[in-house]
């Protein structure tokens, strides 16, 4: 007996296609991600970053070869796991640990440990809601509406690698961006030779993020930071070329 997933569905698409075994490939990274988000945190930020290049390479994959039945969904479960739950926890170890840039002695109750919960639930939270409002609103088109969760997670690794933030910074940075994934704003889908350049500063970044003085993670931080305030107004209009 051959598992449910193999085959096609009655419309004659595939039930599970290369596209999704990419996804899967996404869901396993962001799953090490959370697995080292306690214990090296800076390790979780490149695997996040990791993630965001699958996932980039998935839709890729979907649009030259053609999707499946299963393949929106199963991208959606994949980028909760490394998108909302792993930054979540990497916020948690990097605000609460003993160093430089987090709160010392927090109590389970303090007004730190409450204050850094609901950050982080925030985070997640919009997260869920992000990528639902994606599956039933905005799957068929160019375009997409509220800053996407790879992005979000991309400058949360990003503003943690570089390791200049205070806590606090982080923490107002990711309710900024918990708003942001769900305000009315359309962002649009980037040019292939944008989203070329990203991906090679976050190869970068991922290889050496302690080169230069951080260069690659600042350098990662400005270019995710410009898309995330200036691609709404300032953006190319051809969307035709967008990958």
């Amino acid at each position: 007996m051959w598992p449910r997933f193999l085959g096609h569905d009655m419309d004659g698409k595939k039930k599970f296609g290369p596209a999704d075994m990419v996804s899967l490939v996404n869901a396993i990274i962001g799953l090490a991600a959370i697995s080292f988000a306690l214990v090296d945190p800076l390790l979780s930020c490149r695997l996040i970053l990791l993630s965001a290049l699958v996932d980039g390479v998935d839709g890729m994959i979907a649009r030259q070869f053609g999707g499946s039945s299963i393949g929106p969904h199963i991208d959606s479960i994949s980028d909760i796991v490394s998108f909302g739950v792993a930054p979540s926890l990497v916020i948690y170890s990097v605000v609460t640990q003993t160093n430089p840039i987090s709160f010392s002695d927090l109590s389970l109750f303090s007004y730190n440990h409450v204050l850094i919960i609901f950050c982080i639930l925030a985070f997640f939270s919009m997260s869920a809601i992000r990528l639902s409002l994606y599956m039933a609103y905005d799957i068929e088109h160019n375009h997409t509406i509220g800053a996407q969760t790879p992005v979000a997670a991309i400058i949360v690794s990003s503003v943690i690698l570089v390791q200049t933030f205070s806590a606090i910074s982080i923490l107002l940075l990711t309710l900024v961006l918990a708003y942001l994934m769900v305000i009315p704003i359309k962002y649009p889908d980037l040019l292939f030779r944008d989203a070329l350049l990203l991906s090679i500063v976050q190869l970068l970044t991922i290889a050496f993020p302690d080169a230069i003085g951080h260069a690659f993670p600042y350098a990662l931080l400005i270019l995710s930071l410009a898309y995330l305030f200036l691609s709404p107004s300032h953006y190319w209009n051809n969307f035709s070329e967008r990958i």
